[in-house]
């Protein structure tokens, strides 16, 4: 144990000295990574899909530990995830929320000093002056459970700060790394968290930021870090970097360009979906869709706008029968299917994607091949339903894979063995290729790289030529109006008017959704 506590005789932050990971069915997902990260920089870390960027932050974060290789902070070696932070100052906030749901976020920080009694007072203060800072605010006394995705990713990044604090209060020098963590976002918070970060820079920090936002990326970045099937395959200065250099070292053969989908044609005005005087009430019970009233059409790639956490996720889980309506009336092509089961909605031919695509759409301790195909049993059973087909179920899951561009190494692997941007996939997968009437997609988007962004909207895509109808529900306005017949823009529980792309700019959409303009 001494030999292995012997720091290493470099001073960078971070050092990687032929790191190798490899996961079971022999995915090598970082390959003879060496490198060295300096104090006082922020670096961006970007990459496709299973690329290998959470694993290789949470081999330095501790949570991992590597098949070869030695990896060093600040000269001190990591062999675990406690030591990697008591001892060497690194934190981590995940790519998605790792939250007790049953405990508050006020409860949550009193954790953060365990063995003794917490100033809950002077956490509380501090926990709502970061709040301040990043134009956010949290109910630090709700149940994480109750608190929207938005408020909880918000909520991680302020506590991650916190025990920043702490540890360079106790001689540290914190390495902070976000993977992710900025996806569900409001614009304005981004912004704020941008400017506000790199005030730590100064103090000894070292910051590595994982998104698939490349403007973000660059925009915030000292140094920007590529990564591409386990290994760093380029690093470049941010000063002058232009986001068509950044994708092109990305994916020098991954078209990025506008989906195949012909955006902006209305092919019939017959409604398939009529939304009237709705009103929807969240887990707390307060209304968060009120009144409003939609009409999408056959066919149509329907986008809403809205901030997230604002009552889209209502508004979704009623039209899928996962929430009851107060009142008003949700009519699907010609039946009122207001308040029937969820069985109900899914048999008349609709499908949902969640945002939280890993907890809402996976089965952990199942299979890839499981989870590809689960509900989708009248491809590969008897007539009845009582007899598996085990062929056709298989050459189901390998045409998702191919369609996808799931990278898994076989089809038996639980699907936890998939890198988080795969598992995405898989979701994806298995909802979108059941080709529904309807796809009600939340914030579908978020945490993709361009390449799965891409298969989205192609799917999407073909799906308008098939003749059936999405509904895309995302902050992302430049998106929409890029992809989306016509787009809808929603603020407190309300649509405020619906557009095609060419009757509205980007930058009043946005005002629209902010609340800051009328229709």
């Amino acid at each position: 144990m001494e030999k292995l506590r012997e720091k290493s005789s470099m001073d960078a932050a971070v050092e990687l000295k032929d790191v190798v990971k490899t996961f079971v069915g022999g995915i090598t997902a970082v390959d003879h990574i060496s490198l060295k990260l300096e104090e006082g920089t922020l670096y961006g870390l970007v990459g496709p899909n299973g690329a290998g960027k959470s694993t290789l932050t949470n081999l330095i974060s501790g949570y991992l530990m590597p098949d070869k290789g030695e990896i060093f902070v600040h000269g001190i070696p990591i062999i675990d995830y406690h030591q990697a932070m008591i001892e060497a100052g690194v934190v981590k906030i995940e790519q998605h929320p790792n939250l007790a749901y049953d405990l508050t976020p006020l409860e949550h920080l009193a954790l953060i000093l365990p063995g003794f009694i917490p100033n809950t007072d002077v956490l509380r203060d501090r926990a709502e002056e970061l709040l301040k800072n990043l134009n956010a605010h949290v109910d630090l006394d709700r149940k994480v459970e109750d608190l929207p995705i938005s408020q909880q990713r918000v909520f991680e990044i302020v506590k991650a700060l916190i025990i920043c604090e702490l540890l360079h209060k106790a001689g540290k020098k914190p390495i902070l790394i976000l993977d992710e963590a900025t996806a569900f976002l409001q614009l304005q918070q981004k912004t704020a968290l941008k400017e506000f970060i790199r005030r730590y820079l100064p103090l000894g920090y070292t910051i590595i930021w994982i998104s698939h936002d490349l403007a973000e990326v660059i925009d915030v970045s000292d140094e920007i870090l590529v990564m591409s099937v386990g290994k760093i395959v380029s690093r470049m200065k941010t000063a002058s970097l232009e986001v068509s250099d950044l994708v092109k070292s990305m994916f020098e053969t991954v078209p990025v360009s506008e989906s195949a989908a012909e955006h902006g044609t209305i092919v019939s005005h017959d409604p398939a979906l009529t939304i009237t005087d709705l009103d929807v009430r969240d887990d707390r019970g307060i209304l968060v869709v009120k009144d409003l009233n939609l009409t999408v059409y056959k066919g149509e790639i329907h986008g809403i706008a809205v901030i997230p956490g604002t009552g889209e996720k209502e508004l979704a889980e009623c039209i899928y029968g996962l929430r009851k309506a107060d009142r008003g009336k949700i009519i699907f092509f010609g039946q009122d299917i207001t308040n029937k089961s969820i069985y109900e909605v899914k048999k008349l031919g609709i499908s949902f994607l969640s945002d939280d695509r890993i907890r809402d759409g996976l089965i952990p301790i199942a299979s890839v091949e499981d989870n590809l195909t689960i509900g989708s049993d009248e491809f590969f059973t008897s007539a009845k339903g009582l007899i598996i087909d085990e062929k056709l179920k298989e050459k189901l899951a390998k045409k998702l894979i191919e369609e996808f561009s799931i990278v898994a190494k076989g089809l038996k692997a639980p699907v936890t063995t998939l890198s988080g941007g795969n598992m995405q996939r898989v979701y994806l997968a298995r909802v979108m290729g059941r080709w529904a009437k309807l796809l009600i997609a939340l914030h579908p988007t978020v945490g993709l790289d361009p390449m799965g962004t891409k298969i989205f909207f192609d799917k999407v895509g073909e799906r308008k030529r098939k003749g059936l109808t999405t509904i895309i529900i995302s902050p992302n306005v430049k998106e929409l109006l890029t992809f989306c017949d016509r787009v809808s823009a929603m603020y407190e529980g309300r649509i405020l008017g619906t557009f095609r792309s060419d009757e509205v700019t980007v930058e009043k959409l946005g005002m629209m959704v902010s609340g800051m303009v009328e229709a």
